[in-house]
């Protein structure tokens, strides 16, 4: 799936919780959702931290080792996605990922909300990879990928209508389509995509669900 230029002609208005909003890729949901006339619940662990000062932006707290938090912070969402990771090597919450949306499943039924997308990553499943610095950097990272890719079952058992986008390495860039859906889980060495093109991508899917109840990856085109 390939789009020559992003556009939301079409959508309809929803709001759209996103987890994890205060990040480099939840500022580009943020903007990218509100670029397609949705308003925002931007969930995050220091709501200040939030970007955006949009008046269709509701921040709210959401820590994921907060149950209630993320709980009470969905109510009043028409769909959640999800942009919880972490980037240090040294930190030890190996398990964010099966914590946190946990919660989010929890909040999700008691809100009645049914569509759920969420950012999982390339490395999360476990196959062997070509590439020396790729398997030392999956080996040092291993529990937490183990919990991701733990957590890819347990939100696609949940009985919800849920998209699993893996990414790949994220780099700055703009919003101009070029990506692809891979679907096949021997992905090679070097992809990448922009944040910007990953969160259109979502946003276009909250509206279409043409992956729905599916895991995919989602991967820039090499220049």
């Amino acid at each position: 799936t390939r789009l020559s230029q992003p556009s939301y002609k079409g959508t309809d208005i929803m709001n759209v919780a996103i987890v994890a909003a205060s990040g480099m890729t939840g500022t580009e949901l943020i903007e990218q959702a509100l670029a397609a006339g949705h308003n925002v619940i931007g969930l995050a662990r220091t709501p200040e931290n939030i970007k955006s000062n949009d008046p269709r932006v509701t921040k709210r707290r959401g820590d994921a080792f907060d149950e209630a938090s993320i709980v009470d912070g969905l109510e009043g969402a028409d769909a959640v996605i999800t942009s919880v990771g972490k980037r240090d090597l040294f930190d030890k919450r190996y398990k964010l990922s099966t914590i946190a949306h946990a919660a989010v499943l929890k909040g999700m039924n008691k809100h009645n909300i049914k569509r759920l997308i969420v950012i999982s990553s390339t490395g999360a499943p476990p196959l062997k990879r070509d590439g020396i610095q790729r398997n030392i950097y999956l080996f040092l990272r291993r529990k937490y990928y183990a919990d991701m890719y733990q957590m890819e079952q347990q939100v696609m058992d949940s009985g919800l209508d849920v998209t699993v986008v893996r990414a790949p390495y994220l780099v700055e860039g703009g919003a101009d389509g070029d990506y692809f859906v891979e679907e096949q889980e021997n992905y090679p060495v070097g992809i990448k995509i922009s944040r910007a093109n990953l969160a259109h991508f979502l946003i276009n899917e909250l509206d279409k669900s043409e992956w729905n109840k599916r895991v995919i990856a989602v991967v820039g085109n090499a220049e």
